[in-house]
């Protein structure tokens, strides 16, 4: 996972989610509002200006999507749905707000669903509405889900990718992702949380995240071996956007992180220190 960088959304898109946002918030009381959402976005595209404005929606969040429109949580799927990063039967006052969106694969939306959970001290507390629950509210409290709209998730974790000891001693990465070393106790229980909620470390995805590794190390060693051979600047930019169009980028961003333990990483990196410039999310002027 990596922070997504912001795109704004086009002002004739805002004011058609701004008008669905009004309808949903003057339905009354909480379970009113969830009523309101959920009927409201089952119409979402059912006129010429609310399809106009999803598609705008779309096409935006495609814009901002990591590598090649991968979902923004396991980056190896082709993001194709609209994600609510607040779950809308939960918080129906999000459901039309461009802030809460991202794109994400389906087999990450899935399961993730109406999960949610708050910090409360050194831990989450997760709430679960049954489905003849009263239809009340979430308790207050900080969200437990990393937002990678508005948080950067490598501040909350590391992927182990293994390295070389001072003394020598090559240790194999697992490819898992880990809550951060030196977290504090909440930030920890938030980690765990996100890690655990959209099955970051399900064994399809360490899998392709240690083939992406070896993926990135020789996309890596030709830029350096064609940058030694004076290799035109056209060509350079051709072997970079290769690179930044790949699946699973967190890969890449951890090597560079991670590359004093390193050598082989470093090596390379030390070769060719932009690389270490180069942004591994797009971004871009306001859509219209």
């Amino acid at each position: 996972m990596l922070k997504i960088a912001e795109r704004p959304l086009g002002q004739a898109a805002i004011q058609v989610l701004s008008e669905l946002h009004t309808g949903v918030v003057a339905a009354g009381d909480h379970a009113a509002q969830v009523e309101a959402a959920k009927a409201a976005w089952k119409i979402k595209t059912s006129t010429k200006a609310k399809e106009t404005a999803f598609k705008a929606v779309r096409e935006n969040l495609a814009k901002m999507s990591v590598g090649s429109v991968r979902c923004a949580y396991c980056e190896d799927s082709l993001a194709d749905e609209i994600e609510h990063i607040l779950p809308k039967s939960l918080f129906p006052e999000y459901a039309f707000l461009w802030v809460n969106y991202l794109f994400a694969c389906g087999p990450c939306n899935g399961p993730k669903s109406n999960s949610y959970g708050t910090v409360q001290g050194d831990s989450v507390v997760e709430f679960i509405r049954k489905k003849d629950d009263p239809i009340i509210a979430p308790a207050a409290g900080v969200h437990a889900l990393i937002d990678p709209r508005t948080e950067d998730p490598l501040d909350f974790l590391d992927l182990d990718v293994g390295g070389t000891t001072p003394d020598g001693v090559k240790i194999n990465g697992t490819f898992e992702f880990l809550p951060a070393y030196g977290l504090g106790a909440p930030q920890m229980a938030r980690a765990a949380y996100t890690i655990r909620v959209l099955g970051l470390n399900r064994e399809v995805m360490r899998v392709a995240r240690q083939n992406a590794f070896g993926g990135f190390r020789a996309r890596l060693r030709e830029y350096v071996e064609q940058k030694a051979a004076a290799a035109e600047a056209a060509q350079l930019s051709r072997l970079q956007s290769d690179l930044l169009a790949s699946p699973h980028l967190t890969v890449f961003a951890e090597i560079r992180r991670q590359r004093a333990v390193l050598p082989e990483i470093s090596i390379l990196i030390n070769d060719a220190p932009e690389v270490l410039a180069w942004s591994l999310v797009p971004a871009g002027v306001a859509a219209t």
